[in-house]
């Protein structure tokens, strides 16, 4: 819902500036070289892998967003105070602003030429057509690891968390002890 809301609102919007007031948020990269990167770069399109937002950015950038347990991407009005917790902000041609807000500040965001690197090892996406209850069924068989574990492992299944996991768990009536 979040990748597809700003998708809606940032297609096609060129960053003009970039703000980084708390430097771990960028990932392998210093804050100086985040910015410069990313400065006049035009958005392409915004989808999900997993857990981490991607802004694509024509034609060979990508923004990897994770934003972890208390990450938020806000969409504002530009030139307004900056409120705590609003670690990286994004300058808009149209004047507006994406401001990465993380008040426990374990997001992260990933600047990369290449997806695979980091999103390559990643499992199938439960949501897709593609992904059925026999598709699981295949994967489940032969293992010996138990389920919660096995479900919250991003290389078996992408995107699921902790709180999915116990919810369909719960659902399922399937103890998450229990050998998958």
């Amino acid at each position: 819902i979040v990748a597809d809301l700003l998708a809606a609102g940032l297609r096609g919007a060129t960053v003009t500036n970039v703000a980084v007031h708390w430097p771990r948020t960028v990932a392998d990269l210093g804050c100086r070289e985040f910015a410069d990167r990313l400065s006049g770069r035009r958005i392409s399109a915004i989808r999900r892998r997993a857990k981490f937002i991607v802004f694509d950015f024509a034609p060979d950038l990508n923004l990897l967003v994770h934003l972890r347990m208390s990450g938020r991407l806000l969409l504002v009005a530009g030139g307004g105070k900056r409120a705590a917790h609003q670690h990286v902000i994004l300058g808009l041609d149209d004047g507006r602003e994406l401001r990465f807000h993380d008040p426990r500040k374990f997001g992260r965001m990933y600047l990369v030429a290449d997806t695979t690197d980091r999103l390559g090892r990643l499992g199938p996406e439960p949501l897709a057509r593609a992904f059925t209850a026999r598709r699981l069924a295949e994967g489940l068989r032969g293992r010996q690891r138990a389920l919660k574990p096995l479900l919250l492992d991003q290389s078996f299944l992408a995107g699921l968390g902790n709180i999915y996991v116990d919810e369909a768990l719960w659902d399922a009536r399937l103890h998450p002890c229990r050998t998958a």
